[in-house]
């Protein structure tokens, strides 16, 4: 899997900066199955757990975005509306 220059760009600063090291307890099954994943990927395991970690974390981060701009209402309107607009349009 080829990823883009900038996913290694960021990963090669990532690396400069100081780093903790977390132990977390999978059972025999998860390890075989992240261990395959990795080499088919051609990855040590690690990184495969760091990228995971990163993805589910901007997902998370997207997911608290995505709240927050649905609290502003400003310029939204209900189906209804909508619908209303978008027929007076196409009857023009």
């Amino acid at each position: 899997m080829h990823l883009p220059l900038c996913y290694y760009f960021f990963e090669m600063k990532a690396m400069q900066t100081e780093s903790k090291k977390t132990s977390v307890s999978l059972t025999v099954e998860q390890h075989k199955r992240l261990k395959k994943l990795a080499a088919k990927k051609g990855i040590p395991l690690s990184r495969l757990v760091k990228e995971a970690c990163l993805e589910m974390l901007e997902d998370e981060e997207d997911v608290s975005y995505c709240r927050e701009a649905l609290k502003d209402e400003s310029g939204s309107c209900t189906l209804e509306e909508y619908l209303k607009r978008r027929e007076g349009k196409q009857s023009r």
